[in-house]
């Protein structure tokens, strides 16, 4: 299996709790497909440097995922056809920073 960094930017109109929700979705469908959260960090909600779709302000949360490529691939395309969802990306990865990266290190302090 392969080694994978999704981070999206979800609408800043979801409480945090559908945020959860949304988030978990994705860990289930990751693990039916095989897959495995390895790490979650929840960024906060953020200013845009531009609007996205006529919002200034978005969730930002990043997953570290360990999964084969076939099944990285339809959970892209679940990503994008979720309305919520205003930005995506994912990146293969050699490995994962052991450390919380300084984005949820600034939203804890």
């Amino acid at each position: 299996m392969a080694l994978y960094e999704s981070t999206f930017i979800a609408s800043q109109e979801l409480t945090n709790k559908q945020v959860d929700d949304l988030v978990q979705g994705f860990v289930d469908f990751l693990k039916h497909a095989g897959g495995k959260l390895v790490k979650k960090e929840y960024w906060g909600v953020r200013n845009f440097a531009y609007a996205i779709k006529k919002q200034k302000k978005g969730h930002y949360t990043m997953l570290c995922i360990d999964c084969p490529i076939k099944e990285i691939n339809k959970f892209d395309v679940k990503i994008r056809n979720r309305e919520e969802v205003l930005k995506h990306y994912i990146v293969k990865v050699d490995s994962f920073a052991k450390e919380v990266s300084m984005l949820a290190k600034e939203k804890n302090e």
